[in-house]
């Protein structure tokens, strides 16, 4: 399984683009990113959560899952993340959270 590192950039009001690294030669040298993915958190993408019927902590699963998904995709293999998921999470929940009072 893939260890890898989330690094948010500085979001948007609707996005924010996230580097994904990993480790090739291990954890004590510096990470390399593999690939940059987005998570989208606009208005549309919520009013899509709201009409699947999930509430915040189901929007909130939701992103984490399609998360996992995505960066499973780029690099091919299950991944456990070693860091920056709760600093990507708080940002997506930030933005989110007003749509859901």
């Amino acid at each position: 399984m893939k260890r890898i590192l989330l690094v948010p950039d500085e979001p948007f009001y609707n996005y924010v683009d996230i580097a994904v690294m990993d480790f090739p030669k291990g954890e004590e040298e510096p990470p390399r990113q593999r690939c940059k993915v987005t998570a989208d958190f606009g208005p549309y993408d919520v009013k899509q959560l709201k009409m699947r019927g999930l509430d915040l902590d189901g929007a909130m699963e939701y992103y984490r899952q399609h998360l996992y998904d995505v960066v499973r995709f780029h690099i091919s293999q299950d991944w456990e993340c070693v860091g920056g998921m709760d600093k990507v999470m708080d940002i997506i929940e930030k933005h989110i959270r007003t749509y859901y009072q």
